[in-house]
């Protein structure tokens, strides 16, 4: 009964904001997000994570006549597109688990606009911005959302297989490798070819794009799991509004997502031993 309630509450919501974003009411859409209310029983930053989103946004959210380069040299954005010139409005923004090249969990600010999505380092003690990536709406091919199902490929994942398919998150492809290699791309992109050599007959050319993702999860789910799904709900929620607002043309869809841990056990210690690294 309590997931019938939430997937109700949740359509209720979906709908509400897709007739906002249909009707270009981008006002009433970060209202319905804000939910002062606490209508829907949507996520809430605390009072110092509030401080570190509003920061974030004000350091890389574009501003009427802001061509970006007033910006200092130790705040300028990777970016996988230039930035559009209309000014960006905050949707919402939220702490997450972004998960790096290893597979290791790093905590981030996720701010959704109606242009782009912001991936922001902060650092909590200075209270300071300390890098951020931007990626614009129409450079996302695709966001996947679901459980996690660990790949077969290796001992951690095998190891850890409850622990990674009890998960639940989401992921941002783009066309652009959004971050650094890890090492199984290392292997498959330059270890293999090099010993293959030049005697090997080249694969023949294929009309497949290469697409690369971004993973997130909710900040320190493993502290109260039952709040992944309404966070995860929530920020596609959220995305969909994005795209209806703006008719970008990416794809959002429910499904399976095969997670493999390139770190392997020192990236699986690094993880569970990640909240007791914040301040907050």
């Amino acid at each position: 009964e309590e997931g019938r309630g939430m997937a109700e509450e949740f359509a209720v919501l979906e709908s509400s904001l897709s007739d906002a974003a249909k009707s270009g009411n981008i006002d009433h859409v970060m209202g319905l997000l804000k939910d002062v209310g606490k209508l829907h029983h949507l996520w809430q930053p605390n009072a110092a994570q509030a401080i570190a989103i509003e920061k974030a946004a004000d350091a890389c959210l574009r501003k009427a006549g802001d061509q970006g380069a007033d910006k200092p040299p130790e705040e300028a954005a990777a970016t996988t597109s230039d930035q559009p010139p209309a000014e960006e409005k905050l949707l919402k923004g939220y702490m997450v688990s972004s998960v790096n090249e290893w597979g290791a969990d790093q905590t981030r600010i996720l701010l959704i606009s109606d242009h782009n999505i912001h991936r922001v380092k902060y650092n909590f003690a200075k209270e300071e911005v300390v890098s951020w990536h931007s990626t614009s709406m129409k450079d996302i091919l695709r966001v996947e959302y679901g459980n996690f199902k660990a790949a077969g490929s290796s001992l951690t994942t095998f190891f850890w297989r409850r622990d990674i398919e009890d998960q639940q998150g989401f992921r941002i492809y783009t066309a652009s490798r959004d971050g650094k290699k890890s090492i199984n791309d290392v292997v498959s992109e330059e270890v293999v070819p090099a010993l293959q050599g030049d005697d090997k007959e080249a694969a023949p050319a294929t009309s497949v794009k290469e697409e690369f993702f971004r993973e997130y999860r909710a900040l320190l789910a493993e502290d109260e799991p039952w709040k992944e799904e309404v966070f995860m709900l929530e920020v596609i929620a959220a995305m969909q509004a994005a795209k209806q607002l703006r008719g970008y043309s990416f794809e959002v869809r429910l499904t399976k997502m095969v997670k493999n841990i390139p770190g392997g056990v020192f990236t699986m210690m690094h993880n569970a031993n990640r909240r007791r690294q914040h301040g907050f």
